[in-house]
């Protein structure tokens, strides 16, 4: 897990750890995307062991992700697995965000998103896409694209780049 801190538009701080699953065993599928084998997890300390140094990332923070309703699905069933009760925040889905901002381009993944603004990214190291994708978010976010987040609903990006087109063709 790689979680990153951003205040004014800046990454000010930055946290990564390994996390050992409750039931020890890696997908042949997931090795290939991410490189971590099961023995890389045997030492490594559980969601619960962490939680204390995860927690004022997300409670009552904004949580970004890259196609957060994935991510924050993988949290949300890890933390009930542990039985940590899951924070209150709100997230956004930069995904949604870079459409919106930038209609035009070609794809959207972080890996593409990344290598258009030329960002460093070690795609799948966690750490690495965290900061990638906070740095596309800030760039979004200063876009001085029409943005219309929704308050209403845990993911403040639900249904935004409909809306942004929308308004783009008014």
């Amino acid at each position: 897990m790689g979680v990153v801190r951003v205040h004014g538009g800046h990454l000010v701080e930055a946290y990564q750890t390994l996390l050992r699953p409750r039931e020890l065993r890696v997908d042949w599928r997931n090795y290939q995307v991410h490189g971590i084998a099961e023995a890389d997890l045997h030492d490594a300390p559980t969601l619960a062991d962490v939680w204390a140094d995860l927690l004022p990332y997300l409670h009552e923070q904004p949580v970004v992700a890259h196609n957060s309703a994935f991510d924050v699905s993988v949290l949300e069933h890890s933390l009930r697995d542990f039985g940590l009760p899951v924070p209150a925040f709100h997230c956004l889905c930069s995904v949604k965000l870079a459409r919106a901002a930038w209609p035009g381009l070609e794809r959207y993944r972080l890996n593409h998103l990344a290598a258009h603004f030329n960002l460093t990214l070690n795609h799948h190291d966690a750490l690495s896409d965290a900061r990638a994708c906070a740095e596309i978010t800030v760039r979004a976010l200063r876009s001085g694209a029409a943005l219309p987040l929704c308050f209403k609903q845990r993911e403040l990006t639900a249904g935004l780049a409909r809306r942004a087109a929308r308004l783009a063709a008014v």
